[in-house]
């Protein structure tokens, strides 16, 4: 068709093709695009931007953190930087170095205050809040996720907010109101379609009913989100997916395949640098060893 013909005649730019590849959750693809970007145009903010968040998509921390570094050398504008630093602060926790992570977030989101955009504030509330509750100051991270649903007006953003809600009441014990807030968040990301995101709340929800002794739900969310994420190669994710295997064949009694999981997980997170998370498992080894 003549359509399909135009589509060949104005390929994409690498720029756009990493864009779309990113988006569709083809992350090894949206790496070769990015890679090609950054070659082609080295001086475009927005080819390193794009190749950075590739990398985040699969956990390559290092990796990501470098691009955006070189995108944030590649601008003044406040726009630009609101979303570069923003980004770099996600990076920045999954690397467990908070404080960092915190900072980026406040310089972000004094930008979004300035620019007046107000869906930017709520997105950066909700990632302030997240590491405040990776701080175990589980009060304050739910006053700012309230914050941040207040001025989301897009209902699957709110899904990202949900379940990050349902974590901290999972972290104070109220299981059956993280899985209520899990199962809200699940429902909006099946209902639009990101079977990426629902497949990270999948996870949690799994992890949460292991707490409840409630094997059976959690090995079948625990299987479906693991799924979910090794189908779009997120490394970061299928190596947590590995950890939650880990502590509930341990809660079983299972030591032997608890084992197994737990270096999974260890040598995967080890892989992609998020140092923070692989030395957590390490000790997770360690206690397993260590019962009788």
């Amino acid at each position: 068709s003549l359509l399909a013909f135009k589509n060949i005649a104005y390929a994409e730019t690498p720029i756009d093709a990493c864009w779309t590849f990113n988006k569709a959750g083809d992350y090894k693809r949206a790496i070769e695009a990015g890679k090609l970007a950054v070659k082609k145009y080295p001086k475009n903010l927005d080819a390193y931007y794009c190749l950075g968040e590739a990398y985040y998509n699969i956990g390559e921390l290092q990796l990501a953190y470098k691009n955006m570094e070189k995108a944030k050398r590649l601008t003044n504008k406040k726009e630009d930087l609101m979303y570069i630093y923003n980004k770099i602060g996600l990076i920045l926790k999954e690397m467990g170095c908070l404080n960092a992570a915190l900072l980026y977030h406040s310089k972000s989101l004094s930008l979004a205050k300035e620019l007046g955009d107000t869906d930017m504030q709520g997105a950066i509330l909700n990632n302030i809040a997240m590491i405040y509750k990776n701080k175990g100051e589980l009060d304050k991270a739910l006053s700012y996720y309230e914050e941040s649903l207040s001025l989301r007006t897009n209902e699957k953003d709110k899904a990202t907010t949900y379940n990050n809600i349902a974590t901290v009441y999972d972290n104070k014990g109220d299981y059956q109101k993280a899985v209520e807030y899990f199962q809200k968040a699940i429902e909006i990301h099946e209902k639009y379609g990101d079977y990426h995101s629902a497949s990270h709340d999948k996870l949690n929800l799994g992890d949460t009913y292991r707490k409840m002794k409630d094997y059976e739900n959690a090995e079948k969310y625990l299987s479906e989100g693991l799924e979910g994420v090794k189908k779009v190669g997120d490394k970061f994710w299928e190596a947590y997916g590995y950890w939650c295997f880990g502590s509930l064949y341990r809660d079983k009694g299972d030591k032997k395949t608890a084992r197994e999981y737990y270096t999974r997980a260890y040598n995967l997170y080890k892989s992609i640098g998020a140092k923070g998370y692989a030395r957590a498992v390490l000790d997770d080894i360690k206690e397993l060893d260590e019962s009788k």
